[in-house]
């Protein structure tokens, strides 16, 4: 059974798939339908179940969270990776995927930044560390209150500053906090 929603959260077209969080439940829409996830097309379905296999860090992800039945396993992946209500499809009709960076409310989580797609960044990959300064940055903490949140020293929480700024190409704390902001890490 499906429920038909009149508005249409983006202009989809036939056959592609937006997949989202609604009340802790993983949904998707298709065709103007707002269904479960346990009714997503087998095609689709099974491009999420490859994308999933073969990814080993999202793999160890599932690993921490202790998840081994392979249906909560896809389920909490399409949570994990695909959870935000962007209004764009997540996958299309030729089984292409795009994942989301978003706050699922779950954090701190022990595979954050593992089973979760940090955003793409032009020199390196985020870990969970830089997700969390970039995060703080993003709500105005200053960094000495960083170091005391993190249980590190200044000078610590400094040179990750410096490497996260390296990372996504923003030198400032301005531009961390934009980043941040963009790309759903607040």
């Amino acid at each position: 059974m499906y429920k038909t929603v009149n508005s249409s959260p983006a202009a989809f077209e036939p056959d592609k798939i937006e997949l989202f969080v609604l009340n802790g439940e993983v949904v998707f829409w298709e065709n103007g339908h707002l269904r479960p996830f346990e009714e997503l097309p087998s095609t689709e379905a099974i491009w999420l179940r490859e994308e999933l296999d073969n990814d080993p860090r999202a793999l160890r992800g599932l690993a921490i969270l202790g998840i081994t039945d392979p249906l909560e396993g896809l389920r909490q992946y399409a949570f994990c990776r695909y959870g935000d209500f962007d209004k764009k499809p997540d996958i299309d009709e030729f089984g292409n995927t795009i994942s989301e960076y978003w706050d699922c409310g779950q954090r701190p989580c022990p595979a954050d930044g593992i089973l979760c797609k940090p955003p793409d960044v032009p020199n390196g990959r985020l870990t969970p560390a830089d997700l969390e300064i970039a995060r703080m940055i993003g709500e105005d903490i200053p960094n000495k209150q960083i170091a005391a949140r993190r249980g590190t020293s200044l000078h610590t929480v400094n040179t990750q500053c410096k490497k996260l700024a390296e990372k996504i190409g923003c030198y400032t704390q301005k531009g961390i906090a934009s980043f941040a902001g963009r790309n759903n890490i607040l």
